[in-house]
């Protein structure tokens, strides 16, 4: 019983093999009886003021005997009418395009051609508009049509015939650097400030020394009282710390204007000003003191 079932399993699969093959072989068969062709093939190039410069209707497989002229503002059409052979109704293959090889340097330039279901096909080929690739390089190309399709074993390669391209030559522009050095940026710094002339500094000085000057005269024709520094010991010490931090103050400013920034100055005046501020208030109060108990 278990032979039996097996001999049927192998049956089953020899039957199942056979078929396949024979399926492959007609699909095969009928893809290779399948072929395109290529109907109602015209060409025409027009001038810019619409005028027409050549026109032809050619045969399918057969070639243009002269060459196609392009100048400069034409343009060049070209319909036709893709159709399966066997059916002979229209066709939409899956690739259609045509190709501008050059005679003389062999560059391949490839241009779409437009097809509608029915396998009505459009090419248009613009001078104004046209690949800087061509312009760039004019003289004779081979013009070619291919066509291709998945349900088809034998695309289409139809040489149409040459173009000859007549127009100025333009170069085409280099493309622009990305990643690459850049030119050199020359920074140039504002140059150091010039000190002021010495007779003005000079005289800023003696402005800032005359009061000091007018306060010894005051001193000196007062005849100040040095007989307090024996009276009153706390007098001395603050008022001798009032003026030393004026004096402080009054260096500050010149180191201010010879080496400091704004930013030390305002740190250093800050401390010495609360200094001031103390001591002076100190020094006026014992001279209060010194009057309310009559020694001075």
């Amino acid at each position: 019983m278990g032979r039996l079932f097996k001999n049927l399993i192998w049956l089953c699969y020899v039957l199942s093999l056979a078929l396949l093959i024979t399926a492959s072989t007609e699909r095969s068969q009928q893809a290779d009886g399948n072929e395109l062709t290529i109907s109602n093939f015209k060409l025409a190039v027009t001038t810019k003021d619409s005028t027409k410069k050549f026109y032809k209707s050619v045969d399918y497989p057969s070639s243009l005997d002269e060459p196609i002229p392009l100048s400069q503002g034409d343009d060049l059409k070209m319909i036709f009418i893709i159709q399966d052979k066997q059916t002979e109704k229209g066709f939409l293959p899956h690739q259609t395009f045509a190709v501008l090889t050059s005679e003389k340097t062999g560059d391949q330039i490839t241009l779409i051609v437009q097809v509608r279901d029915n396998g009505k096909s459009k090419f248009e080929l613009d001078m104004n508009s046209a690949p800087k690739e061509l312009t760039s390089s004019p003289g004779n190309y081979s013009f070619d049509l291919i066509i291709g399709t998945f349900s088809h074993n034998h695309p289409i390669k139809y040489h149409i015939g040459t173009i000859e391209i007549d127009v100025p030559s333009t170069s085409p522009k280099p493309a622009p650097v990305v990643y690459g050095p850049k030119p050199e940026i020359s920074h140039i710094f504002r140059p150091d400030e010039k000190l002021p002339p010495i007779w003005l500094s000079s005289a800023f000085v003696l402005i800032i020394l005359t009061p000091w000057i007018f306060l010894i005269g005051a001193w000196m024709h007062l005849r100040v009282n040095v007989s307090l520094i024996t009276k009153m010991p706390s007098l001395p010490l603050s008022s001798l710390l009032f003026l030393s931090s004026i004096i402080a103050i009054e260096v500050l400013f010149y180191k201010y204007w010879t080496c400091l920034n704004i930013f030390q100055t305002l740190s250093f005046l800050t401390g010495l000003g609360i200094l001031a501020f103390f001591t002076g208030k100190r020094a006026l109060s014992s001279v209060q003191e010194s009057r309310i108990l009559g020694i001075r």
